[in-house]
């Protein structure tokens, strides 16, 4: 549930209803993790998946029941043995329950709002979908969002600010030219400060969380920035440019007093080797390297590795 709370929150600022079908139990393989959850509101539509749409059909004629007055129930699918009977392709099991989330009290409905908000939250639910504090039948919890920060407000952050915050990112654009950063360009932007990078940065350390995203091509910029964010204990730090730039900053940082300990842990050129060269196919290669090092994944084609496809 709390993975769909923005979806939740507008409809509710919108006077709908809403209920959720949310996975509370898997066995074997399945698409989606305990608490991934479809939300469907009172005015019909719809967000969200808990498989890869096997069995969304006959969830939201499940919530309609509840939107109607109907009890909140929990529903096994597994694989579909009937002709048209709904059920997983994957060879797993998912319980999922169905539940009104408008019914909820005021101390759960603030977690979702706090997930809403990109911070921690934690709901638990009993098996007729209340909130309880006791022997629960599932807890939702959701870590605060991982926080990116954006240096450079062009284009190519345009995009990575708009493919970072749909994938759950809270992005922060930084950049000290008023005409573009602005929050009209960075809608989707959990903040967007306008401010010397260098400067800024020596205000507001970093944190182990952070990814650090340098789309600038500016050394009175790029050297104080990456200067800091390289001292700091941040899990990403990527830099564009092309290889001869790539060449000359490192020179530049080498001069700052950057030791080869810290360089080593630049990425640049910033992104995977996807082929694109578009703002939009760029975000994609920069955001797939930032997701990678958070997991600690190796970036390979999937066809081509023999691990579990989806992680604990």
């Amino acid at each position: 549930m709390l993975d769909q709370a923005g979806e939740i929150c507008r409809r509710l600022d919108a006077g709908q209803r809403v209920v959720a079908a949310t996975v509370v139990r898997v066995v074997g393989s399945a698409p989606r993790a305990v608490g991934s959850s479809f939300v469907v509101g009172s005015d019909g539509t719809v967000a969200g998946s808990v498989s890869g749409g096997c069995v969304e059909s006959d969830l939201v004629e499940r919530c309609r029941g509840v939107l109607d007055g109907g009890p909140a129930h929990v529903v096994s699918y597994g694989v579909g043995d009937e002709l048209g009977e709904p059920g997983l392709t994957c060879g797993g099991t998912i319980t999922v329950l169905v539940h009104d989330v408008t019914a909820l009290p005021a101390g759960a409905l603030h977690q979702v709002r706090r997930a809403a908000e990109g911070l921690d939250a934690c709901v638990l639910l009993d098996a007729q979908g209340r909130s309880c504090t006791d022997d629960p039948l599932v807890t939702l919890r959701t870590p605060a969002a991982h926080p990116l920060l954006v240096v450079g407000a062009g284009e190519h952050a345009v995009a990575l600010t708009r493919l970072a915050a749909g994938c759950g990112f809270a992005v922060t654009v930084l950049d000290q030219r008023p005409l573009f950063a602005t929050k009209e360009r960075f809608p989707d932007a959990y903040a967007v400060v306008r401010d010397w990078p260098g400067r800024w940065l020596a205000a507001h350390p970093l944190t182990a969380s952070h990814a650090v995203a340098v789309l600038t091509h500016d050394q009175r910029v790029d050297v104080p920035t990456l200067t800091a964010a390289l001292a700091s204990p941040a899990r990403y730090v990527g830099a564009m440019g092309s290889r001869a730039t790539h060449a000359r900053r490192v020179a530049a940082l080498r001069a700052a007093g950057v030791g080869p300990e810290a360089l080593a842990r630049l990425r640049s050129p910033i992104g995977l080797d996807l082929g694109g060269s578009t703002p939009q196919e760029v975000a994609l290669s920069v955001l797939a390297e930032v997701v990678m090092a958070r997991h600690g994944a190796t970036g390979r084609p999937l066809s081509t590795t023999t691990t579990p496809l989806h992680r604990g």
